[in-house]
């Protein structure tokens, strides 16, 4: 860009850079030709002219880097592309507690049998009974089986939940960590012996914090507050097989950080860039669950194949920031369907212990991404007249099309009519990122 060399030129770019270069050559005459620009007009017509000759004073790969700080590129489009991939995990979360739930609801060591109404049979887990030689796990065989006590219809629970992970920096994505933590409650109603629904609602925040680098300032970050609502049944055909289906709905709001720093080696002649531009805007999520599953015991070990299908649609509000004068960005609304299958095991072990029967679980879900290319973003300076000359896309990072959730956990009653338990969960074959969950609850039944 010294004396007056097209920023398309400049070696070593990667796309972001080169979108935001071919942004400046295009706009920067029409903001320099305004006859009575408003202050951020002004103000981004000396930014241009600055970038166009260079009177920063900065090497390449400054200024490359400058290119990088002026259209938000390092982090993709923060906030509004990261906002969907920090979404679907949030919701897959709080669907795993759901789903959890649903398990309870079939798992008869726990003591949800309803008084008056049929007991499982084959394929079903007795629960320990202290009269039994040697405190043994039975089974049954196409016949009622002998529990150590009965519930009620109804149900209610209530859990918690963390997740916290990183994702490295790539060429087009700067490093970020991230940690979101919520609850989600609700009540249920067994039907039937074979059909129990219920309501429940869910909320998370969350926190992206990007990494510090020589194209991303410090103190850059998203946050949001999420609200999702549930409704969710389970049916067992037979006393093996289940059915889940579960259907959510919600939205939120999230809160974006940006820091354009941009130094002068010649502060005399070039003011350098220090400014915060912050944004809100609003997402929208919808989406359903579709599981089954078949028990298979093998001595007091409860072997349940599972296939789980997974939809979500999540609209992204276009926003425009404020507080960077010039640099302040406009970003266009967008949205993502993703769709996931999940293929795994759960195996669950009884053991018998004073308080009842303690129940360790293992689990093993492939799970396959049907629509792994994230949405792209629209990106136009706030100051452009015309809100096209200066626009251009960034692209989404793609993510993984295939990645293993590996999982751990125990349940434990505590009373005739309540049990507890945590879960951990580890996400892995996503590129470039770690991913780890807890899940803790309890549920009671009247």
């Amino acid at each position: 860009m010294n004396n007056g060399v097209n920023p398309l030129a400049l070696p070593g770019q990667d796309l972001t850079q080169q979108k935001m270069g071919q942004s400046i050559n295009i706009f920067c005459p029409t903001v320099n030709s305004i006859a009575s620009p408003t202050p951020g007009q002004g103000d981004l017509g000396k930014l241009c002219t600055s970038m166009l000759t260079n009177s920063f004073g900065l090497s390449t790969s400054g200024l490359n880097g400058a290119l990088s700080q002026l259209n938000g590129g390092a982090e993709l489009g923060v906030p509004t592309s990261q906002a969907s991939i920090v979404q679907t995990t949030q919701t897959s979360r709080q669907t795993g507690a759901v789903e959890a739930r649903l398990s309870q609801l079939r798992d008869w060591p726990a003591g949800t049998v309803v008084a008056g109404m049929g007991f499982p049979q084959t394929g079903q887990l007795a629960a320990l009974n202290a009269s039994d030689p040697a405190g043994q796990t039975l089974f049954a065989q196409n016949q009622p089986l002998e529990f150590i006590y009965s519930t009620g219809p109804l149900g209610v629970f209530a859990n918690g939940f963390g997740q916290f992970g990183s994702r490295d920096m790539s060429t087009s994505v700067n490093g970020y960590s991230f940690n979101n933590a919520g609850f989600i409650a609700g009540a249920d109603y067994r039907f039937t012996p074979q059909l129990a629904a219920g309501l429940a609602f869910g909320y998370s925040q969350s926190n992206t914090n990007f990494d510090t680098s020589a194209v991303s300032a410090p103190g850059q970050f998203l946050s949001e507050d999420l609200f999702q609502g549930y409704i969710y049944a389970t049916y067992s055909p037979t006393d093996a097989f289940y059915l889940n289906g579960i259907a959510l709905v919600g939205g939120g709001n999230n809160n974006s950080q940006r820091h354009i720093v941009i130094p002068s080696n010649d502060p005399a002649t070039t003011t350098p860039v220090d400014r915060i531009a912050t944004g809100s805007f609003g997402t929208r999520i919808a989406g359903f669950t579709l599981a089954g599953g078949y028990a298979l015991p093998f001595g007091a070990v409860v072997l349940t194949p599972i296939a789980r299908f997974l939809y979500q649609h999540t609209g992204v509000d276009a926003m425009t920031e404020n507080g960077a004068l010039g640099a302040d960005l406009a970003f266009g609304g967008s949205s993502v369907n993703t769709a996931l299958t999940f293929l795994g095991a759960d195996a669950q072990y009884a053991m018998s212990t004073p308080f009842g029967p303690l129940c360790p679980i293992a689990r093993f879900h492939w799970a396959h991404q049907y629509s792994p290319g994230n949405t792209a973003v629209s990106v136009a300076y706030s100051n452009d007249p015309t809100a096209v000359l200066s626009s251009f896309i960034l692209p989404g990072t793609p993510t993984s099309r295939n990645y293993f959730d590996l999982g751990v956990g125990v349940s434990l009653p505590f009373s005739n009519n309540g049990s507890a338990y945590i879960n951990y969960d580890a996400i892995l074959g996503i590129s470039n990122t770690t991913y780890n969950s807890f899940t803790a609850g309890v549920r009671f039944t009247f």
